[in-house]
């Protein structure tokens, strides 16, 4: 890892395969079969604190959700820890085009800070 011009070495098991931990992980996890009902545990890695996290994903249930690029009917899908840390993250995936059209984030690194992110066009 190289960060403010220093390189600095990881060498972490990681206990088996990651999914991916970054800008379009979310467009990733709307292509998933889901249903209500359905749920999966993956694996990501935090580079902060360099320890692989175990994460939880289940669909809650559908839910017409409205935001700036208009009126949808989704996925809720939730994501956890699944082994004892705080962060969450919530999702509206649209049915028929699998664009996440909403998202938030409860941000433990910032002091249980939730971020918003919403679909405009």
């Amino acid at each position: 890892m190289s960060a403010n011009g220093q390189d600095r070495p990881i060498a972490v098991d990681l206990g088996g395969p990651l999914f991916a931990d970054a800008a379009g992980s979310d467009q990733v996890i709307a292509c998933l079969p889901l249903a209500e009902g359905y749920s999966t545990t993956f694996r990501n890695f935090d580079v902060q604190t360099q320890k692989v996290k175990l994460l939880q994903l289940s669909v809650a249930g559908k839910e017409e959700v409205q935001v700036p690029a208009g009126t949808f009917n989704t996925f809720r899908v939730e994501i956890s820890s699944a082994d004892g840390g705080a962060d969450k993250k919530t999702l509206w995936i649209a049915g028929e085009t699998h664009k996440v059209v909403k998202a938030t984030a409860v941000l433990a690194s910032m002091g249980g800070a939730v971020m918003t992110q919403e679909l405009v066009q």
